[in-house]
């Protein structure tokens, strides 16, 4: 059986929470990720996300997009 720090539980809350802010940010600018979701640290008890799950064309246009507001 798996056993989870509460570190590590923690830090997947917080990757979750991320995960769903920077989704709700990349729907007002019509992109979408479908696998954008929070995941256990694994080196480090820090939150991650991850990004992946996007076609190249929409990392193009999100990447495009990003650069004409920078």
């Amino acid at each position: 059986m798996y056993y989870q720090r509460p570190a590590q539980t923690a830090a997947l809350v917080e990757g979750n929470l991320a995960a769903k802010d920077l989704a709700e940010a990349l729907a007002q600018a019509g992109f979408s990720l479908p696998s954008l979701y929070g995941d256990f640290p694994t080196l480090t008890d820090g939150a991650l996300v991850h990004l992946g799950g996007a076609s190249a064309e929409v990392v193009r246009e999100l990447a495009a997009w990003i650069r004409e507001r920078v």
